[in-house]
Order: structure tokens, then sequence, then C-alpha cells
């Protein structure tokens, strides 16, 4: 997984440092850089201890970078939340890890997050997306401005990744006519839409 070392990363680690400060139970962070999407598991499998008071599996993906630095900064204390209710032992999703529950909002709110004004809970996500509150923004405003300084000089660069790395198309097999054991082969459906192929053992084409 492609991660970077420079400014990016800093301004990654000064936020955090920012919140450990503020909030002392949060460990430090292995904080990386993804090209992939989002994770959808919020679970606590995730966290690993790499070393002493240090975890792993603050993961933070190019669509939230592209998103901007206040979206940066939710990530963030987002997940600070998530570790936080690990560290206390409290259950705070279930669904296998996409659903946030009341405890899980309690959590961040401590960390300087709250839920939108008169918004229901997201069906099947319970309370998954808790904004910046105008005074966690204000607080944190010379971090994020750091982050708008750093994002553009990475972002590009885990675009190219992700869109180099993206799997192939999947393809479909064909068979022919031969029997009683008919011969197939696989090919792109590309390929397959370019015209028939034929087997030259029974004459027959192959088909899907």
């Amino acid at each position: 997984m492609p991660t970077t070392s420079g400014p990016l990363l800093q301004a990654l680690d000064a936020l955090w440092a920012k919140l450990r400060a503020d909030h002392s139970e949060l460990p430090a962070a292995q904080i990386a850089v993804s090209p992939l999407p989002p994770r959808a598991d919020h679970g606590p499998e995730r966290w690993v201890w790499v070393d002493e008071g240090i975890v792993s599996g603050l993961i933070v993906s190019a669509e939230t970078l592209a998103a901007g630095p206040e979206a940066v900064a939710t990530f963030l204390r987002h997940e600070a939340a998530h570790l936080l209710c690990w560290r206390r032992d409290v259950k705070d999703t279930t669904m296998r890890g996409s659903y946030h529950n009341a405890s899980y909002l309690a959590v961040a709110e401590e960390v300087g997050l709250q839920w939108p004004e008169g918004m229901e809970r997201v069906k099947g996500r319970g309370y998954s997306v808790p904004e910046l509150t105008p005074e966690s923004a204000a607080a944190y405003s010379a971090d994020m401005e750091a982050l708008g300084a750093a994002i553009p000089l990475v972002l590009p660069h885990l675009a190219v990744a992700a869109t180099a790395s993206q799997p192939r198309r999947s393809r479909i097999t064909l068979e022919c006519g031969c029997r009683p054991v008919p011969r197939r082969i696989q090919v792109a459906p590309t390929v397959a839409e370019l015209g028939g192929i034929t087997c030259d053992v029974c004459g027959q084409p192959f088909k899907a």
C-alpha cells in the first residue's frame, strides 16, 4: 500500500499529536495514506499495537484527501473516537463494523464532532457521519491550513497509483460444441465482442 513520508504525513502526524494533547487516552498512531477507497468496516479488529504505545490501522484514503482538509480533520476525529472506544472496551459498532451506535456518537462528541441538527440516523449505518463542530474547526484551523498545502503535493500520485492498481476486467468462459466433453476457453469481454471464435476440432463457435 503506497504511503508518503513527506509534508502530508507530517501534517497528519501534527494534527494527531494535537488531538492526543487534548485527549490523553489516545495512543500514538502510525498513520498511512492509500489510493484505495475508505474501508466500510470500522470494527476494532483493525487496530494493532506495532510498538509500545503505537497503534496501526489508521489509514487516510485518497478519496478523503480529495474531499479537502476539513474532511481529513473530521476523519481523524472519527477514527480517534473509534480508538477511544477500543481502548475503553466500548462496543461502538455492529453489522460487521458498519453500524455506529449511540455509544460511538457519545465518544465522537468528546473529540469535537457533533451529529447534524435535525438529521435522522443513517439507515444501516447509524451515527456514522458526525461532523466537525465550529469550535473544533476554529481550534484546528492552522492544522487544516497545513493539510491544505500538503494534500496537492501527494494526491496526484495516489490517483495514479489507484488507476494502475485497478484489477483487470473479469474474463468470461466460452465452450464449443465438442461432445461428450466441450473445450473451454476464457477471454476478456472486449475480445468476445470482436466476433466469433471457432473450434478447429468440432468446427463450431465457442459460446457463453
